[in-house]
């Protein structure tokens, strides 16, 4: 019993609701510890084991099959809400890239000119404050390109960009795919059927006709 309750996303409540009965009743029932009264739960679980397979009984007793509900159609605003967020957020990353690479260009401009300075074979003033200056212009772009504007954080932000793309990409072709807004006043909803009693308890309509 518990297997077909969740096969349809029940709860204990709603579930004892549609066979007639109290919580704690079906509660025993699905732990084993008592039998559900089959004058209260035995048509209306078979109605929902019918709707299981798609199938229920028409006016002369015989099974018969039912197309399914199809399932409700995406709506557009919350897919175009994540759009818009999804290309905000991307072009604050392509934003933030772009800072990146400008700053790291004169640190790689340095590490471009090392070697050569390194290797001046010509006269200087002092050769050890000449290669503790070279030294600490090395380590201090090698710090930055590492830690703060080089290929490793580029590639962390083109990574986050790659995939606000591909979120983007996927959401354009669902919006696409969807049938145009409609303009003009919006519908009211549809009222609600009334309930309908089953087993002694009044149960909304809709789950009075889930079989």
């Amino acid at each position: 019993m518990s297997e077909l309750r969740q096969h349809f996303g029940l709860t204990q409540a709603q579930y004892a609701r549609w066979l007639g009965v109290n919580r704690t009743t079906l509660a025993l029932v699905e732990s084993g510890r008592r039998a559900m009264p089959l004058e209260v739960g035995g048509l209306p679980a078979v109605r929902l084991e019918l709707g299981r397979q798609g199938q229920t009984l028409d006016a002369q007793n015989r099974v018969v099959a039912v197309a399914p509900l199809p399932e409700p159609t995406p709506e557009r605003a919350p897919l175009a809400w994540r759009l818009e967020q999804c290309q905000h957020q991307a072009g604050k990353l392509r934003f933030e890239l772009k800072k990146l690479q400008r700053r790291a260009t004169p640190f790689l401009n340095r590490l471009a000119a090392l070697p050569a300075l390194c290797a001046w074979g010509g006269p200087v003033k002092s050769a050890e404050r000449e290669a503790q200056w070279l030294d600490a212009v090395e380590a201090e772009a090698r710090q930055q390109l590492l830690d703060v504007c080089g290929a490793g954080p580029q590639l962390l932000l083109q990574t986050q960009l790659a995939g606000l793309e591909h979120q983007i990409n996927a959401l354009e072709a669902a919006l696409a795919a969807l049938p145009p807004a409609q303009s003009g006043p919006t519908k009211p909803p549809p009222r609600k059927p009334p309930p309908i009693c089953l087993g002694g308890n009044r149960i909304p309509a809709q789950l009075g006709h889930a079989g």
